[in-house]
């Protein structure tokens, strides 16, 4: 067991030490942003605002971790990634105490917060997942995302029982403190200054964007984000109006679990078949699941099937188009923090669209259903085809060392079984 141990961290190319630096930093940031959007959904409802107002909150938060995003990988080149992360975590705790200027909950003020919040997220970002495609290789990069999205669903988990046993905002807000703090600390265990940048050069964004699959995976995940916003929107209206809170409640907490379940399990399949595979089954899986809810919206069974297989195939992108592909499709020797940028804007930007769609599906008929759902099943099948055509990021040569390696075992046990 200790010679499989050490020959897994060998062949990720990293001590025990970072790896431990990196998925915590991740899993910190990502526990962070679950909780600052809990922290703003509360001033939210207790202000008992209009659509207009949450567009414009929710709106400048997802817009603000985008734009943030940008500026940090352009610091970056400037300076050396310890510092853009030193910067990214002080500036975390720091804007955590943010929310205690809603003193008078004013739309205002609660804008201001978002932006300082979704800023704070978004810079040290790109830098941080830069390093996590450094440090790891192609045959556990899978492995080592799912872990990290299974963690920070967890913790996120104990932050909002936490939050719901305490009920004070004042303790979460110190809290919060306390675990962005904590990646301070983190990050003086790693010796970073001595792994990162070498020979690695600066890419224009023309050349990323003309990085061979990168288009191929990234409109794929562009055009789920665009058909998860809007039909994610309105089928919350629906089933509040059709089934209620609970029905919805239940729901919201099966797409949670089943989506941190999925995150860890794809991870590991995508280390072994490759992750064009992984992802083409997400897509068919949910491109299915809409078309079921678009032929017989009205049955409960069929919305609760709908959220298991809505979390699987959450749990699979969120792995693979955060991760996973962008590190697999940028060249070692150059700085990847453009390639995640890039990759990130479809998620933010599906959110903001999200909010924006909110407004406009609650005067649409419940009739109006079976068209919709019908047609997010088409436009996700659509979205398979340019997968079709995209490269495998998992270079051949691994998986088929894992089926020789598989199929000598095999012979071995027939041999030992059959002497």
């Amino acid at each position: 067991m200790m010679v499989e141990k050490q020959s897994l961290i060998k062949s990720l190319g990293a001590s025990r030490k970072n790896l431990f630096v990196i998925i915590f930093l991740l899993l910190n940031a990502l526990t962070w942003l679950f909780a600052t959007l809990q922290v703003i959904d509360y001033f939210l409802k207790s202000l008992e605002t209009s659509i207009s107002q949450n567009i414009l909150v929710l709106g400048t938060y997802y817009l603000t971790i985008v734009f943030s995003s940008f500026c940090g990988v352009f610091f970056s080149l400037t300076t050396t990634r310890r510092n853009v992360l030193l910067i990214w975590i002080v500036s975390g705790i720091v804007f955590s105490f943010a929310p205690f200027m809603l003193i008078d909950k004013s739309i205002e003020m609660l804008t201001i917060v978002s932006f300082l919040l979704g800023s704070s997220f978004g810079f040290g970002m790109p830098s941080c997942l830069s390093y996590f495609a450094d440090l790891t290789v192609f045959e556990n990069r899978g492995h080592l995302g799912g872990l990290i999205f299974f963690l920070a669903s967890i913790c996120a988990a104990i932050f909002t029982i936490f939050y719901s046993i305490t009920q004070s905002l004042s303790i979460m807000l110190l809290s919060l403190v306390i675990w962005r703090c904590l990646s301070l600390v983190v990050l003086e265990l790693t010796d970073i200054e001595r792994i990162e940048r070498k020979e690695r050069q600066p890419t224009p964004f023309k050349r990323v964007f003309e990085t061979k699959g990168l288009l191929l995976y990234l409109l794929p995940w562009l055009m789920f984000g665009l058909v998860d916003s809007f039909e994610k929107a309105y089928l919350q209206g629906y089933i509040l109006t059709s089934f209620g809170q609970d029905f919805f409640s239940i729901n919201q907490l099966i797409e949670t679990v089943i989506g941190a379940i999925s995150a860890l399990i794809a991870g590991v399949i995508a280390d072994l078949i490759g992750r064009k595979r992984v992802i083409v089954y997400g897509f068919v899986s949910l491109g299915l699941a809409y078309a079921m809810i678009g032929v017989a919206p009205f049955l409960r069974l069929a919305w609760r099937l709908y959220a298991v297989i809505d979390g699987v195939a959450w749990g699979i992108f969120i792995v693979m188009f955060t991760l996973v592909v962008w590190g697999d499709l940028s060249p070692k020797d150059v700085l990847r923090e453009k390639y995640y940028v890039i990759g990130s804007i479809p998620l933010f930007g599906s959110r903001f669209i999200s909010v924006l769609f909110l407004s406009y599906t609650e005067t649409l008929p419940k009739e109006s259903a079976y068209a919709a759902f019908s047609l997010a099943a088409f436009f996700l099948f659509i979205a398979v085809i340019p997968l079709m055509y995209a490269p495998e990021t998992l270079p051949e040569k691994k998986i088929k060392e894992r089926e020789l390696k598989k199929y000598i075992e095999k012979a071995k046990k027939v041999k030992e079984k059959y002497g």
